[in-house]
């Protein structure tokens, strides 16, 4: 449940900064995108630049994590073959 807080009160803050910025930030500016050209607000251009931020971040982090848990998982199978093959070499001693 902790966990869970403090993953989500940062994500409420940053959500309460970007909503006072909009306040502040109405008046429109002209954003030339590779293909096409837009009129947007210069809140919404830095709430679509956070948001892809944080669509990148993201995914690194889930990248990295199943990087993680496919290492851990192959360094497990070592350790339980080592193990049997350790417990099978004191049986043939006994």
């Amino acid at each position: 449940m902790l966990k869970k807080l403090l993953f989500i009160i940062p994500i409420l803050i940053i959500f309460f900064i970007a909503l006072g910025f909009g306040a502040q930030n109405a008046s429109q500016v002209t954003v030339n995108f590779l293909i096409f050209e837009s009129q947007l607000s210069v809140a919404a251009v830095a709430g679509i630049f956070l948001g892809l931020g944080f669509i990148i971040a993201v995914a690194f982090y889930l990248f990295a994590l199943l990087k993680w848990k496919f290492g851990y998982n192959r360094l497990l199978k070592k350790y339980v073959a080592l193990k049997r093959k350790h417990d099978s070499a004191d049986e043939s001693q006994d």
